[in-house]
């Protein structure tokens, strides 16, 4: 979604009469900062999150489920195929890691009590 909405932009600046070019330039580097910029990095019990500008971090000690899900709304993620983890009291994050076994292999290396929540096909 995120390429098509780049080269939309480009198409349209192409052949459209209407100057849009700092927009549209603008939006371009936002979406290609959210594109190459999100990424996860487990270190010191937590993981840390980049989407683009924006940074969170997550402790490792409260998450509580981990889950597939294939949620199509906001989320540091760039995949549909993602992984659900429920920490905290009440929270919630989408993540899309590239490898999701080893992830959460490394995950639970941590926090042995982290339930698992995806049939066994899936592993």
């Amino acid at each position: 979604m995120i390429w098509g909405i780049i080269i939309f932009i480009i198409l349209m600046n192409i052949f459209s009469s209407e100057p849009g070019y700092i927009i549209g330039t603008l939006l371009i580097g936002f979406l290609l900062w959210i594109w190459f910029g999100t990424g996860y990095r487990v270190e010191d019990g937590l993981i840390n999150i980049r989407f683009g500008p924006f940074r969170s971090k997550v402790s490792i000690k409260e998450i509580k489920t981990i889950s597939k899900t294939r949620n199509p709304f906001s989320a540091p993620a760039l995949s549909t195929n993602r992984l659900e983890i429920l920490y905290g009291k009440y929270d919630m994050l989408n993540i899309s890691p590239k490898n999701e076994n080893d992830f959460i292999k490394l995950l639970l290396s941590e926090n042995p009590h982290i339930k698992i929540d995806i049939p066994s096909n899936h592993n």
